[in-house]
């Protein structure tokens, strides 16, 4: 079995390539007939502001997601802060599970731990008093209640917002809280952690735990898996990944688990 991990692609009509190199990536993983499952720990998408929106754009994305799991390649989904609002609906169109924040995968020797990652930045105090709000079932009850336009419209100031708070933001304080990980990790009984959010791929190991932070796509693609008991993490340009598919990827870490 092997397990794919990706997210932070930030889909939407703004970057057609990426469009475009996902539905590749989806092809390519059915064409393998290996056994195999799919991991998306949020951030699909640049927005989500409802799953009663629609647009061209989506179709091809919806359908190659339907397809890997109409294949037999189980499909997972964790909500990530851009798109937090997707439901039921979304999740059925594309025939994938909705898993939790913080969700334990057990593998055959070990246990790892999936999440957007966005819960450990603990020092942007800022982001974490948004975060509240925009998780809490009525402020999402709200915003759903909104007409269609209105919610297109909030949606593109609160990504204003956001890249104008994270500009004058220092780097360390838009990382993760090392002790916010470690916490999770011992309350968990896990030594290995996979999320995105912070778009600083890497795989950091000491010896207390493992943290491997997903890449987020813009001029590369990334493409993670866990494979008996390592775990790889691969990136290509986007045009690269274009013309040669998963012949492209370049291998940048590899990591033994707990």
């Amino acid at each position: 079995m092997i397990h794919y991990f990706i997210s932070d692609l930030h889909l939407s009509d703004k970057r057609p390539d990426l469009i475009r190199a996902f539905v590749q990536m989806s092809k390519a993983l059915i064409a393998r007939e290996e056994k195999s499952e799919l991991y998306i720990l949020g951030d699909f998408y640049e927005a989500w502001i409802g799953d009663d929106f629609q647009a061209d754009w989506n179709t091809e994305i919806e359908n190659a997601l339907a397809d890997i799991s109409q294949s037999g390649i189980p499909l997972y989904f964790l909500h990530g802060n851009r798109d937090f609002l997707i439901g039921s609906d979304w999740i059925n169109r594309v025939g994938a599970e909705l898993i939790q924040e913080q969700t334990e995968l057990s593998l055959e020797n070990s246990t790892v731990l999936l999440t957007h990652g966005d819960e450990y930045c603990l020092e942007d105090t800022e982001y974490q008093a948004f975060r509240k709000t925009v998780r809490s079932k009525a402020w999402q009850e709200h915003i759903l209640a909104m007409p269609l336009e209105q919610r297109i419209a909030l949606a593109a100031q609160l990504r204003n917002d956001s890249k104008s708070m994270a500009s004058e933001k220092s780097m360390s304080i838009m990382d993760v809280t090392p002790s916010a990980v470690a916490d999770s990790l011992t309350k968990h009984q896990c030594k290995t952690v996979i999320h995105g959010h912070t778009h600083r791929p890497d795989a950091h190991k000491d010896d207390q735990y493992l943290r491997c932070v997903l890449g987020d796509w813009d001029k590369f693609i990334w493409l993670a898996s866990i494979e008996g008991n390592t775990y790889i993490q691969s990136k290509a340009f986007v045009e690269d990944f274009e013309q040669k598919g998963l012949f492209s990827l370049q291998e940048v870490h590899r990591e033994s688990l707990y």
